[in-house]
């Protein structure tokens, strides 16, 4: 079973045409969730729409970052590299539903060069932070 429906492949394939970088997405499951092994299925179907996408799949658990706990992870995670750098952009579970048009659009802009970094204003935010930070954010489809 395709984790991305038939009809929606050519439109998928469309959207990420012309794209000239190579983004590795490194994959690191979790074998406790059940979102693992879809999201692996997903990278490599993406992988067979556009050959620019090289999923890596890891064996070992994604390592926590910058003031992240160990339990902060507790999920499948997928990285994006472009030239060997990692990009600053994880996705921490499966990205499917509205998420799913947001990896697309990374995947698209890595691959041809687009900037997706934060404004200066909000990089000098998050640099003058002097304590962590809990940060959530929700989405609605309204």
């Amino acid at each position: 079973m395709s984790i991305i429906q038939d009809s929606l492949k050519p439109e998928v394939q469309q959207f990420l045409a012309g794209s000239e970088k190579e983004v590795t997405v490194d994959f690191y499951p979790y074998p406790e969730s059940p979102a693992s092994q879809p999201m692996q299925e997903l990278f490599e179907e993406l992988a067979a729409l556009a050959p620019f996408i090289k999923p890596v799949v890891h064996q070992d658990r994604a390592k926590p970052q910058g003031v992240e706990q160990p339990e902060d992870v507790e999920g499948p995670v997928a990285t994006l590299s472009v030239d060997g750098a990692f990009t600053g952009i994880r996705f921490l579970g499966f990205p499917g539903g509205r998420e799913f048009s947001t990896l697309l659009a990374d995947l698209r802009d890595l691959s041809q060069g687009q900037p997706t970094e934060l404004s200066p204003e909000t990089q000098n935010w998050l640099r003058d932070l002097t304590s962590p930070l809990h940060l959530e954010v929700f989405t609605t489809p309204t």
